[in-house]
């Protein structure tokens, strides 16, 4: 006996739209399944009263194959940009995880003990002895022989003619313990006199002790000397005089 709730396979083909041999537009491009007719044909021997097989649906096969390309083409996009990079993703993978630069961890370097090192003495070579030029010998100074008038000149103004050296003559007039053994009065002229009361300039002559040792009044000399200055002294007689100063760096007895 026939359930009349249950849709008679005819009845169900009706209400299905009309099927041609290709798939509808909604159906994805990409695949296309020819049906068979056993999908369109209802079995001719399906006993009256038996529920019909459920009709196949496309839409589940359409959305996994959909899914499988997009991961597929994901998983070539990173494969290339990973190529095109250069970096090995394992590499890239352990660089991620290494420390930044900022937070290395501080290495302590193991102290080095070096031995000190000491450096032999270095032995100054002895300085060479300089050879010291002794220095000159002054120059012994030349003494002038002078005229009457310039020997007048002398004796009038000693202390122009200051440091000059001359050659003069004269006679001893005092050589005592009242002058000392290194001063003498003495009459001094330009040259040797014929008489000895021709010498006529009053002059003080100082020089060395030893030099003057054999000389007394009286003596008749010839002496190089040098101007020394005026000098004043006072007479027996209460008065002051001024004669000429010499010194005396030869003498020689007459």
């Amino acid at each position: 006996m026939t359930d009349p709730t249950t849709p008679r396979p005819s009845e169900e083909l009706a209400d299905q739209p009309a099927r041609g041999p290709y798939p509808s537009p909604q159906d994805s491009p990409a695949v296309v399944a020819v049906p068979t007719p056993e999908e369109n044909v209802p079995q001719a021997d399906a006993a009256l009263g038996a529920t019909a097989a459920p009709r196949r649906s496309h839409v589940r096969t359409w959305a996994v194959g959909g899914v499988a390309l997009v991961v597929t083409l994901a998983a070539g996009v990173v494969i290339g940009a990973a190529a095109g990079d250069g970096t090995d993703p394992a590499a890239r993978a352990n660089s991620s995880t290494s420390p930044a630069p900022g937070s290395a961890v501080p290495t302590t370097a193991a102290p080095t003990t070096v031995a000190p090192t000491t450096t032999a003495p270095t032995t100054s070579a002895a300085p060479s002895p300089t050879k010291t030029t002794p220095p000159p010998k002054p120059k012994p100074p030349s003494y002038k022989t002078l005229s009457e008038r310039q020997w007048k000149l002398v004796a009038k103004n000693p202390d122009a003619h200051i440091g000059k050296t001359y050659v003069v003559f004269g006679r001893v007039t005092q050589f005592d313990a009242a002058t000392g053994v290194d001063t003498f009065r003495a009459n001094v002229a330009h040259r040797r006199m014929a008489d000895k009361y021709d010498y006529q300039t009053n002059t003080l002559l100082t020089g060395l002790a030893a030099d003057l040792d054999n000389l007394v009044e009286d003596d008749i000399f010839r002496a190089n000397v040098t101007v020394l200055s005026a000098f004043s002294y006072d007479t027996q007689i209460g008065g002051e005089t001024t004669v000429p100063l010499l010194q005396v760096d030869s003498i020689k007895v007459l």
